[in-house]
Formats: C-alpha cells, sequence, structure tokens
C-alpha cells in the first residue's frame, strides 16, 4: 500500500509538507500516515472499524446536542452545523490560524476543510460514529486538494463534507471507494468538485491520542505566495520539477 505525503504524486508531496500546519502537529501526523485508496488497499481499508470511547474528549457533552432519532439525521444535524460556520467565516486569510484541538477550532471559526474535517470527525466519534479522514485531490491540476470525512453508519462507510454539507446517501451511505468505482455519484455536484474524488487517501484519526500536538500556527511564504496569486491551476514553485 502507498502511504504517506506522497500518495498523489510528487507534486502534490512537495505541497503537503509545505503544509501551513506546525510541522509537529498532530495535522502533519495525519498526512503522513494516509493510505493511498486503490484496488490493492480497499480490502484492508474496509475490512475494519475503529471505535473509540470519546467520553473524555472536551467536546462530548457538546456533541450530544445533535444526537437525533437516527444516525442519518445525526450526521446530517453535524453537517448543518459545521458547513454553517464555514459559511459565516470572513477572517482574512492572512490573519487566519491553523490547527489547535477541536474546541480551539471552534471557537475561532474556519472555513479550512483540514481544521473542519479534523472536528467533525471528532465530533462524530463523539457521538459514536466512527469517522476518519479523507484526503482528496485532482492530481490533473496544481492545487486542487480537499479534505472530508467518511463516517460508519448503517453498517458501511459514507462520505461527509463538513464543510459543503454534503453526505453521500442513496437507500445507503456511499463510501469513498464507491465512488471513485462510481463517480456518476457525484453528478450533482459542480464538475470542479467531482474532480476532486480522481485520488482518495484515507488516514484514522485518533482525538484522544496522548502523543497528539495541537500547536497552532500562522501562514507560511508557501501558502501567502499560492492564496495571492492567480495559479490557474498550475504549479508555482517548481513542484512538479522535484527530482
Amino acid at each position: 500500500m502507498k502511504t504517506g505525503y506522497g500518495v498523489f504524486g510528487r507534486a502534490y508531496e512537495v505541497m503537503f509538507k509545505n503544509d501551513l500546519h506546525d510541522p509537529a502537529s498532530i495535522d502533519h501526523e495525519l498526512m503522513k500516515n494516509m493510505v493511498l485508496l486503490d484496488d490493492r488497499s480497499a480490502a484492508f481499508l474496509y475490512s475494519r472499524v475503529v471505535r473509540h470511547d470519546r467520553k473524555e474528549h472536551e467536546l462530548y457533552q457538546f456533541a450530544q446536542q445533535f444526537n437525533a432519532s437516527t444516525e442519518k439525521e445525526t450526521i446530517q444535524n453535524v453537517l448543518q452545523y459545521t458547513h454553517n460556520i464555514a459559511a459565516a467565516f470572513d477572517t482574512d486569510f492572512d490573519n487566519m490560524l491553523f490547527g489547535g484541538t477541536e474546541k480551539q477550532i471552534l471557537d475561532r471559526g474556519t472555513d479550512w476543510c483540514s481544521d473542519m474535517a479534523r472536528v467533525g470527525t471528532a465530533l462524530l466519534q463523539c457521538l459514536d460514529i466512527p469517522c476518519r479522514m479523507l484526503y482528496l485531490a485532482n492530481p490533473g491540476k496544481a492545487y486542487n486538494g480537499h479534505v472530508v470525512g467518511e463516517a460508519f453508519y448503517e453498517g458501511r462507510y459514507g462520505v461527509v463534507d463538513f464543510i459543503y454539507g454534503y453526505q453521500f446517501y442513496n437507500r445507503t451511505p456511499k463510501s469513498a471507494f464507491e465512488i471513485q468505482r462510481n463517480p456518476e455519484i457525484l453528478a450533482a455536484c459542480p464538475e470542479t468538485y467531482q474532480g476532486l474524488f480522481s485520488a482518495i487517501a484515507i488516514s484514522e484519526y485518533d482525538p484522544c491520542a496522548p502523543g497528539n500536538n495541537y500547536s497552532v500556527s500562522t501562514p507560511n511564504d508557501y501558502y501567502l505566495k499560492l492564496i495571492h496569486t492567480n495559479h490557474e491551476n498550475k504549479w508555482l514553485m517548481g513542484e512538479d520539477l522535484v527530482d
């Protein structure tokens, strides 16, 4: 199985290694541990469900407000909550903060997908719904990435997007692997969004692991140039030229 920063190729490896989170943070650890989803890894990735007792998490009591009569509705409540935060967020990129604990992220708000995916993953786990992180990329374009979640409910995995509020469900939850093999599942989504599922990696997240580093960071030079330059889906800083 292919794992780590380089799962989507060398250019994306450079991008991930320059991620604006603190290099020692849990956010980088999640990328270091992600597994490329393909025909070889699918059997392993979908052979088990990781469950944890989250009663000690600082958001456990807060999360209980989202409980509904079904797991599907509970997930919808969480998605509506996180989507509303992202939609209302209006801090200029240069002044944003990144990483930290899930509570810190919620307290300040964010529309940064990897931070919100970590928040949503933790909230669902606090609601006894297993969830893991999904890293998406369109290798045919530069800087085209996104981070969502994959929740386990109704006996199956299903992709959930905490930024846009998407819950991929048609009679049953639709997993990343199903979407990869049947891209028509994304037919109602914008074309640019569909392209993000061209390559997928999965990373398990344990929000209560004692070694997790929750350092907070500010934008780095790499991302300041990326955000403030019209890159037109082309690599700006020689990422695709790395030997």
